[in-house]
């Protein structure tokens, strides 16, 4: 599945996103390069820890943001700020890094 911005509020870009079945719901996520942005993450895997974090790549070399592990079912916000040079950056979940993706800023 392709996902995109799902709605600007104010000055943040929001996106919504769901772990479930030890999988998320999008392939891809785009944003404005720079923008503030806010996960809405939802965690439905119940006693499995999750997490959403983006990087450089799939090396992982560098990290733009990691957010906090919460054990499903369970909801968390997790707001940083996009890479502010545009391009193809990589998200994964920390526990199971088999849970990726594309990160696009624009």
């Amino acid at each position: 599945m392709t996902g995109n911005v799902t709605g600007a509020t104010g000055n943040v870009t929001v996106v919504n996103l769901t772990a479930q079945n030890i999988a998320f719901d999008k392939s891809t996520i785009t944003v404005p390069a720079g923008a503030n942005v806010t996960v809405h993450f939802t965690n439905k895997d119940s006693g499995v820890q999750h997490n959403f974090a983006v990087y450089d790549s799939n090396l992982r070399s560098k990290s733009f943001f990691v957010g906090e592990i919460i054990t499903g079912p369970a909801e968390a916000n997790y707001t940083f700020t996009a890479p502010s040079d545009p391009g193809t950056y990589y998200f994964q979940c920390d526990i199971h890094p088999f849970m990726n993706g594309k990160f696009i800023a624009e």
